[in-house]
């Protein structure tokens, strides 16, 4: 049997599958990640990235799998992070992450210098503290040594793998587009905007096609890991390009949403849209298509604050990291007690009265799109004396479907008949898909091991490579031909009460702003 073995480096987890010919998936595996996050700083450190991958390759080996049965690896990654990595493909500091928006002051100086209109037009996309360019800038100020000993700042997550595996700084269209810096039709650094800036451009990684090899592992990379020396990487793609490809998203007008730790909502387009929301316009894998995409800060994120809020307490504790018999018996119940609490919640809101009138605004850690705006905070409206835990619990995941709904309107037509396909580790919770069908009033698919859906995206990148398959739109249908989905049907006697509802939405965050500048 061969295989291409496929990581997704996500913020939370990294996941890691083995892809055959026909699209399956074996040994999945999945390794939470530890986010450092100190006044408004969001971090993590690249190396935990490769030690989870190389956890993940090494389970295998140890399960049977001959390294030489894996032809090719691939990679999707969290993008529109700032990871400075020295000559010796080391980080130089901990990665700065796409969620971090320290570079603001940075951002308003970069549009000052640049004009809206340029940076608009050169890269379709708008300019924020998020983006990678402002935080090289503020690496430039604030840590000067750290940007001196910078050989190359990497975007993505899996570009870090990448080059510890083969030694090359490469990164692919995708994830170039969430920078602030790249070209978006020539699918090209802006160099002259780097040296109007006093940035060094000889720093930033080479862009090559999703599909493209970056290299091989080298003696090293084989000898730490376990991989076969030799065996191809592919450059891979950022999560979102991942994500579009495992949903089988690939014509115009297919769309989807996302829930991970954050989400997102995204369809397949020839055309670019209006970014002044804070919408993205992604290069897809083919030159001339683009993802348009709208992303949300608050997803998974909402629903772990909910569950731990108004559910059963079941947090692992802080000094429970596993490796002798005792911890691992620790894990094994936390891990038991956050299950327990899951379906506890899951029942709870199951049960809950859904004409209650509450409404949550879930911007917990602040928003990206439709508002860009770091101090919102997480609100709600139309609470009673009666009003129960599982009521606010429900309003939660409302609160976050009200915020589909509404980012939505942004990707596709009002008047789209949608059927919407829903991935991500936030589709395991039923309560919550029927949640979403419900608000948004539509048909909701949601695919089977849909948490995995990413790594196969990254994996169908390889598939010409092996003689698989080399259509990409071809290979996007026969994944959803094959998948086995569950689909969740709109309440239609919920559709007035979800309308007024989502009416009410749409107002609260205008009427609140003021009181967050506070």
């Amino acid at each position: 049997m061969s295989y291409i073995a496929a990581f997704d480096l996500g913020t939370t987890n990294t996941k890691g599958v083995l892809v055959d010919e026909q699209a399956s998936i074996a040994f999945e595996n999945n390794i939470p990640m530890e986010v450092s996050q100190a006044q408004g700083s969001v971090e993590q450190h690249p190396e935990d990235w490769y030690k989870a991958v190389t956890e993940i390759a090494q389970h295998w080996f140890r399960s049977g799998i001959d390294p030489a049965s894996i032809k090719l690896i691939s990679f999707s990654g969290q993008m529109q992070d700032c990871i400075p990595v020295g000559a010796d493909m080391l980080p130089v500091r901990p990665a700065i992450l796409y969620s971090d928006g320290r570079a603001g002051e940075q951002a308003a100086r970069l549009l000052a210098e640049l004009g809206e209109d340029e940076v608009t037009r050169e890269t379709a996309n708008h300019m924020d503290g998020t983006l990678t360019l402002p935080k090289m800038l503020w690496l430039q100020e604030q840590e000067p040594d750290s940007y001196a000993k910078a050989a190359s700042f990497l975007i993505s997550s899996k570009d870090y793998i990448i080059a510890r595996l083969t030694g090359q700084f490469v990164t692919d269209p995708t994830s170039a587009a969430t920078t602030g810096m790249m070209q978006l039709h020539s699918r090209s650094w802006m160099t002259s905007w780097l040296e109007r800036l006093g940035l060094d451009a000889a720093k930033l990684p080479q862009i090559i096609g999703a599909d493209q090899i970056a290299g091989t592992v080298h003696a090293q990379g084989a000898q730490y890991t376990g991989f076969a020396e030799g065996t191809p990487v592919l450059c891979g793609i950022g999560d979102a390009g991942a994500a579009t490809l495992g949903a089988g998203v690939y014509e115009e007008g297919e769309v989807y949403a996302y829930l991970g730790t954050t989400g997102w909502v995204a369809a397949a387009s020839a055309g670019l849209m209006d970014v002044s929301s804070g919408a993205f316009n992604l290069a897809y894998v083919e030159p001339g298509r683009q993802i348009s995409i709208a992303p949300m800060m608050n997803a998974g994120s909402a629903h772990r604050w909910a569950v731990d809020t108004f559910g059963p307490s079941a947090s692992l504790p802080a000094d429970v990291a596993g490796g002798s018999e005792a911890d691992n018996t620790a894990v094994a119940k936390a891990k038991s007690a956050q299950d327990n609490a899951f379906e506890a919640f899951e029942r709870a809101v199951a049960e809950a009265e859904r004409e209650s009138g509450v409404l949550f605004l879930p911007y917990l850690y602040g928003e990206r799109c439709p508002v860009q705006d770091s101090l919102a905070s997480g609100s709600f409206i139309g609470l009673r004396a009666a009003t129960t835990r599982a009521q606010m619990g429900a309003a939660v995941l409302e609160g976050v479907a009200y915020s589909i709904r509404q980012v939505m309107e942004l990707v596709v037509s009002r008047d789209a008949k949608l059927r919407v396909t829903l991935i991500g580790g936030g589709a395991k919770s039923k309560v919550w898909c029927q949640t979403i069908a419900n608000v948004l009033q539509c048909e909701l698919v949601v695919p089977d091991d849909s948490q995995y859906l990413p790594s196969i995206g990254a994996a169908l990148l390889g598939f010409a490579h092996l003689g698989w398959g080399d259509e990409l739109g071809e290979l996007c249908g026969r994944i959803k031909a094959a998948q086995a989905v569950q689909t969740f049907t709109p309440d239609a006697a919920l559709a007035d009460y979800y309308d007024k509802q989502f009416a009410r939405y749409k107002r609260m965050y205008a009427h609140l702003q003021p009181l967050f500048q506070l």
